[in-house]
């Protein structure tokens, strides 16, 4: 069993490196831009997905920890498939929004299932310990496809812009047949209606009640609103510097491969500074990146990307292992799930006002308004963690 639920953490790996084989997003903006779309528009799409995924997120995570994180990936890589197969055949802004919703579907059933059942497979061998290295490890891989991906992807999208969704979506397909090969971990037990009802209210209230969890899911949620809503913007930021297209997938692989050595070194960071440093310094670096980013219209302006990416890979391991040390196995999912909920909710305020104002004045604008944005949230949240000595 335990060479089993061991095979469970390699095939998490292999899993999270075909989830983030983006061929795709390098040039994804100019994808959209070819139908027709603004970034107003294309920013919309992104936040169709995150209220997608609202809606369903903890709902979604509850199942998982009722009736076993495996199926919820099996499930949801199955419709990913599907949202990916609308990208490659659809042509309309109306069409990629249905995809969207689909791709929310799926990243909801996803989120918080992998990474609970990877916590408690380690909790199960005895390693708990171990989590923030291989999650550090975790968003490395993430980084190294993207990274390569994002290069293939580019080179495809050169010749047609469609054809790197064609890979994604084959990507999906064995991603789906390896999660019907994961071992589920024995942490969970069947409930009655009433006492699942029970459950998922205590939790809620929980959360509510407990303020280092709130305020760390809170800073949690700034900080991937914030690396989220970069991807979108710095392609068109590229595009604005006049960067060819087959540029665009090398300066993403060096982006997420900044961001993949930041993640395996962020343990090392936190051990050197402390946690309370590491997270002030995370909070300042990353809304003056973004205020720079708005005052700078050279290439050397794409330095301030690349940080942004580094406090993405520093940041998520950090603050994923500290919710975790607060939390128990029976309620993982559904409280990563919370996490994620807030992040989506934080998105989909965030991203329809910054679409806006960049579309209708002009995209430096959008990027120092988010960056003085990000900058109070983040600080706020910080200073709270340390008046409930979270930190």
């Amino acid at each position: 069993m335990n060479q089993s639920l061991r095979s469970n953490l390699t095939k998490l790996y292999i899993l999270r490196g075909l989830a983030f084989a983006w061929f795709p997003i390098p040039t994804i903006v100019l994808f959209y831009e070819n139908y027709g779309l603004n970034i107003e528009q294309i920013v919309l799409l992104k936040t169709i997905l995150s209220l997608s995924i609202l809606i369903l997120e903890v709902p979604s995570g509850y199942i998982a920890d009722l009736w076993g994180r495996k199926a919820c990936l099996v499930v949801g890589s199955g419709v990913w498939i599907i949202s990916w197969l609308i990208y490659c055949l659809g042509s309309s802004f109306n069409e990629f929004a249905i995809a969207e919703v689909l791709a929310g579907v799926a990243g909801s059933l996803i989120s918080g299932a992998n990474t609970a059942l990877a916590f408690d497979t380690l909790v199960q061998l005895g390693r708990e310990q171990y989590y923030q290295i291989w999650s550090g490890r975790l968003a490395a891989i993430a980084g190294i496809s993207e990274a390569i991906c994002g290069i293939l992807g580019a080179a495809i999208a050169s010749i047609n812009l469609v054809y790197p969704f064609y890979l994604q979506t084959i990507c999906l397909v064995i991603y789906f047949c390896l999660a019907l090969t994961l071992v589920e971990p024995e942490y969970h037990q069947s409930l009655t209606n009433y006492q699942q009802l029970n459950q998922l209210k205590s939790i809620i209230f929980d959360v509510a009640k407990r303020p280092e969890l709130r305020w760390l899911i809170l800073l949690s949620s700034t900080f991937s609103s914030a690396t989220f809503l970069i991807v979108w913007l710095s392609q068109d930021y590229l595009k604005q510097l006049n960067i060819p297209i087959q540029a665009f997938g090398w300066t993403w692989a060096i982006l997420h491969l900044g961001m993949s050595l930041a993640s395996l070194n962020s343990h090392r960071l936190q051990d050197f500074l402390g946690i309370k440093k590491t997270t002030l310094i995370l909070v300042l670096i990353l809304g003056a990146s973004y205020i720079f980013l708005g005052k700078i219209t050279q290439i050397w302006g794409i330095i301030f990307i690349m940080i942004i990416y580094l406090a993405r890979g520093l940041s998520s391991p950090l603050i994923l292992n500290a919710i975790n040390q607060q939390i128990s196995s029976s309620t993982r999912a559904t409280i990563l799930s919370l996490n994620s909920l807030m992040f989506r909710i934080s998105f989909a305020i965030i991203a329809p006002i910054i679409g806006a104002i960049a579309s209708r004045y002009d995209l430096f604008t959008g990027l120092s308004i988010a960056g003085i944005l990000f900058l109070i949230s983040g600080c706020f949240c910080w200073w709270k963690l340390i008046q409930v000595k979270a930190f």
